[in-house]
């Protein structure tokens, strides 16, 4: 019999390490059969409401399925931010014979954190993977831009990926980055301080996280120290410029970060085009970046492309829409810690 989950029922349950370990699973299968996925689609009124479909299957983990979500969006020159926000549901299915597995509803809150936006789960575990393919060894230093619960997420899931002594946090409210730090300290193995600009958490950072709700670029491409890591969390918004409600196509990347960057892989080419996601469909349209010059992380963890080859290389890790491998990864992974501890309601 199938399940119904309640977020409320399941928070707690999964563990960043777990969630982490299953989107990797969802990728690396998605890099070896590309019918596992499908970008994210969208639809949306003119008054901005919109909703996002998200199709994947990992069979490793045993399900198949679709996450949607919904958004009332509200757009200023420089930000894009939301009136309400819509809870997450997943419809889960039996890879094996096609049954229905599970509804999943609501934003699960991990055992670290409690849930702050629809999917940070998701997103903050894809960075992770990403950072963890591409970022140095022996980074030290995390810069941070952006002191909402995607920050949050993030720093809990960046921390699995290295031993960094430092992470230093901007964003443009005084209160908001220093109440971030005090709270995050507790939660990580290193100290997390408050710095007064962007261009201070860029400039010796040999990982930096761009987590912003920005609608143009953050920091100067010139900031970025030699071996940098960056990732970027922030995909497009062509629907809301086609349905007239925002007047330009977002960025957070300025062109000089392109340019710099001797790596760029994305976890989706196609959403990216299909998207026409700015901060790298501009460059594309500019005549200075080439798609085949971009590589996907599926082809990353199957070692079809090269990743950095060498401690000097700027690399940037563009996780530019949430994609259904990871988010069928992570309800498979809830759905089995529900079962397994007498959670759900059959139906």
């Amino acid at each position: 019999m199938p399940l119904l989950i309640r977020a409320e029922d399941v928070n707690g349950l999964l563990t960043m390490e777990e969630a982490i370990d299953a989107v990797e699973a969802g990728f690396r299968e998605w890099g070896k059969s590309p019918e596992l996925n499908a970008p994210r689609k969208r639809i949306m009124t003119p008054e901005g409401v919109r909703v996002s479909v998200h199709p994947g299957g990992v069979p490793s983990l045993g399900g198949i399925g679709v996450l949607a979500h919904s958004e009332h969006v509200a757009v200023s020159k420089e930000v894009q931010t939301y009136h309400s926000m819509g809870g997450p549901v997943t419809v889960l299915f039996d890879v094996k014979n096609a049954s229905l597995m599970a509804i999943l509803v609501g934003r699960v809150a991990l055992k670290e954190l409690p849930a702050e936006r629809p999917t940070p789960i998701r997103t903050a575990a894809t960075s992770a993977v990403g950072t963890r393919c591409l970022a140095r060894a022996d980074s030290k230093i995390l810069g941070i831009l952006g002191a909402g619960g995607e920050a949050k997420y993030h720093l809990l899931a960046l921390a699995k990926t290295r031993v960094f002594n430092l992470a230093k946090v901007y964003c443009r409210t005084q209160s908001t980055r220093e109440q971030f730090c005090r709270s995050m300290e507790k939660l990580v193995p290193c100290e997390v301080a408050p710095v007064s600009s962007a261009k201070e958490a860029v400039e010796s950072a040999d990982v930096l996280l761009t987590a912003t709700n920005s609608n143009v670029p953050v920091f100067s491409g010139e900031w970025l120290q030699s071996g940098a890591h960056v990732t970027s969390i922030m995909g497009g918004n062509v629907g809301l410029v086609r349905a007239g409600v925002a007047a330009t196509p977002r960025r957070e990347l300025d062109d000089t970060t392109i340019k710099r960057s001797d790596v760029i892989v994305v976890n989706s080419r196609e959403q990216a085009i299909q998207d026409e996601q700015a901060d790298l469909f501009g460059p594309v349209q500019a005549g200075f970046l080439s798609w085949e010059d971009v590589g996907e992380l599926g082809q990353l963890l199957n070692n079809a492309i090269p990743g950095r080859t060498n401690a000097k290389q700027i690399t940037l890790f563009k996780n530019n829409a949430g994609q259904g491998v990871a988010d069928v990864a992570v309800a498979s992974k809830i759905y089995s810690l529900a079962r397994s501890n007498g959670i759900g309601m059959e139906f």
